[in-house]
């Protein structure tokens, strides 16, 4: 006698779309204040870091640097996105400034 042949289970997309509520949540409140503050000095340590000779610190410091500029680069561009989709669905009338809203963008690198 031949098995049964189940149906192959249906993918839902929500089941493998990643969530990631903290970055969710930063960008419904678009309120950047506290993160801005960390980003400036964690961003000036590591300046003061790459400064330094020896080790390998310095090399080190400069990458990191490099991954904090990439994520606020991809936090801005998540902030124009959902802006372009809010006004996309307020009938495409208003278009969003290209580098955020005023005081909503995540500031890039300190000092510059």
């Amino acid at each position: 006698m031949a098995p049964k042949s189940r149906p192959a289970p249906q993918a839902t997309n929500e089941a493998f779309q990643p969530r990631y509520p903290s970055i969710e949540k930063l960008l419904e409140s678009e309120d950047f204040d506290a993160l801005n503050k960390h980003y400036a000095s964690a961003y000036e340590a590591l300046e003061k870091i790459a400064k330094q000779k020896g080790l390998g610190k310095a090399r080190e410091a400069k990458k990191a640097m490099k991954a904090l500029e990439r994520v606020a680069e991809l936090l801005n561009y998540l902030l124009r996105l959902k802006l372009e989709v809010m006004a996309a669905q307020e009938g495409g009338e208003k278009k969003p400034q290209k580098k955020g809203t005023g005081d909503t963008q995540l500031q890039g690198e300190p000092g510059r």
